[in-house]
């Protein structure tokens, strides 16, 4: 009879410590399908920015010419071991056709590095949306043996300018990239952060509520990318010599 109580006693206690750890795993349980719930259902939505609506009228109403993406050395201030120089620019040509060059310059105590990348493929154009459809892509980069006494900001080529200690041939690849720009008439500003065709989860559309459609949060969101003193999301229409 006692072996009876004491096995019931033994068993009600085990029973009574293990409702914690169960209240706690549904607890967790409930938790995380919480997270889940609010990632599924708050995460913006960004689709749209790959492509225009069939339904949206095409037109033809842009600058064509060079669009400067305003650009700063990404090197340390002060520093003199290390300089990073970068430019990107878009080219809009006749018949809807395009090319984006992204140049990146570093110079290093002892040596430099240089590399290109440049997209062509068409443009299509609704009111102030432009949808860039890029089919190619080539590369090219190299190396100086020496510290380059060359001054990127004086050189408009920089492909010819670089001293390359040996000249690899351009790498050419085909290319399916899709990305949505702004266009307010005189600047083109892409919806999604993206840098010689590497992007970042974050932009314009991610802060907008409504696809293309300029709401509030959209007009503030293109304010504080187009107007960020670091890598701003806007390129520029300027003449280029």
């Amino acid at each position: 009879m006692v072996d009876k109580i004491l096995s019931t006693s033994n068993f009600k206690s085990s029973l009574q410590e293990s409702r914690p750890f169960e209240r706690s795993g549904r607890i967790l349980l409930i938790l995380s399908g919480f997270l889940l719930f609010l990632n599924t259902n708050c995460a913006p939505k960004i689709d749209w920015i790959r492509s225009l609506p069939s339904d949206f009228p095409r037109d033809q109403k842009i600058t064509l010419g060079f669009y400067l993406r305003p650009t700063e050395k990404k090197s340390a201030y002060g520093s003199k071991d290390y300089h990073l120089y970068w430019k990107e620019v878009i080219h809009l040509q006749p018949n809807s056709k395009f090319t984006k060059t992204w140049s990146e310059w570093k110079v290093y105590e002892d040596h430099s590095e240089f590399q290109w990348k440049e997209g062509k493929g068409s443009f299509e154009k609704s009111t102030d949306w432009v949808l860039f459809k890029t089919d190619s892509i080539t590369e090219f980069n190299c190396q100086s043996k020496g510290k380059a006494n060359i001054d990127p900001t004086i050189n408009k080529d920089w492909k010819k300018a670089f001293p390359c200690s040996n000249t690899p041939s351009p790498k050419d690849r085909l290319a399916n990239h899709r990305l949505l720009y702004f266009y307010d008439g005189k600047s083109l500003f892409p919806l999604q952060y993206e840098s010689g065709y590497k992007e970042s989860d974050f932009g314009i559309a991610w802060e907008s509520d409504l696809p293309y459609t300029k709401s509030n949060l959209f007009e503030i969101a293109k304010l504080k990318y187009g107007k960020k003193e670091f890598q701003p999301h806007v390129y520029n229409h300027v003449k280029l010599d």
